[in-house]
């Protein structure tokens, strides 16, 4: 009996341990969505900087959002359901943060040798 109740509660842990890490067709995968967050946060930064250079202009953040999300050619919702999906599932929340964060070390790198125009992915 003590037997077969420690195989059904390993059992049991193995199956909630294992989440299906396979991302959905309509949410973007990492390495697309961590060129699109990190092109976004590009264009937050400089919104920021354009702001305080002339606090007469408001809608900077909404406009170089639009602009990346052109340049991706991906919409405005179909960015916020990727970003809803990886928001809800940790474990591939942390993957991207991380991959924008290592991507992020290597752009630093290249601008530091002078060759920021390199392609990276």
């Amino acid at each position: 009996m003590k037997y077969l109740f420690c195989v059904m509660l390993m059992l049991g842990l193995i199956a909630c341990g294992t989440e299906d890490k396979k991302i959905p067709e309509n949410v973007m995968p990492v390495d697309k969505m961590k060129l699109v967050m990190w092109d976004l946060l590009q264009a937050g930064n400089y919104a920021t900087i354009q702001k305080e250079k002339d606090t007469s202009i408001k809608q900077f953040n909404t406009a170089y959002m639009a602009q990346v999300l052109q340049l991706y050619k991906i919409s405005k919702d179909d960015f916020f359901k990727s970003f809803d999906y990886y928001q809800t599932h940790p474990e591939l929340n942390k993957i991207l943060f991380d991959s924008i964060s290592a991507y992020s070390q290597r752009r630093r790198g290249d601008l530091y040798k002078g060759d920021l125009h390199k392609k990276i992915e």
